[in-house]
């Protein structure tokens, strides 16, 4: 199982399907998602790479590397006809996120204006579309909704962290 490192997006989703599966896959590191594909999935010396749908969608429309599945709850709109893990692991989902915060102490007017801009950007056509190319699902909310999938996401991953022994080096 080829990941772009320890502790990376790809490491810990063949991480998390190894707990949730079973199944035993020896962890490869690699210093970034693009020499795990290049160099060892497509060259066949790696089986398995769970990486950012963006990073090898050109390789999979090219026929040069195959896609299993994707590992987000909902088929994917830049592949749809790959399936979902979850098809076949039920409630397996890897989801990497990313969010804006702010220092603790911000005044709260300035939380929610910031909150009002974000959200009015992430709901914008133009920036919509641009999204769903690199096949990217825009998630406007609240501070506290935030917060919640912080606190979720936070107590998921400890978990497979935990499960798998992931070690700061």
């Amino acid at each position: 199982m080829a990941s772009g490192g320890l502790g990376t997006p790809s490491h810990l989703a063949g991480e998390l399907f190894k707990f949730m599966t079973g199944v035993n896959m020896i962890h490869v590191p690699y210093p970034g998602d693009t020499p795990a594909v290049v160099r060892e999935v497509l060259d066949g010396h790696v089986q398995v790479f769970f990486p950012a749908v963006a990073a090898p969608t050109e390789h999979i429309r090219s026929s040069r590397l195959r896609a299993l599945a994707v590992t987000t709850s909902m088929r994917s709109e830049v592949l749809p006809e790959v399936p979902t893990v979850a098809e076949t692991v039920p409630g397996y989902e890897t989801t990497f996120w990313v969010g804006v915060g702010a220092p603790s102490g911000t005044p709260p007017a300035i939380l929610e204006c910031l909150n009002l801009a974000i959200n009015a950007g992430l709901t914008d056509p133009k920036m919509k579309m641009r999204l769903a190319e690199i096949d990217i699902t825009a998630l406007p909310g609240s501070s506290a909704e935030f917060g919640k999938l912080m606190v979720q996401e936070t107590e998921k991953w400890a978990k497979v962290i935990q499960a798998a022994n992931i070690k700061v080096q």
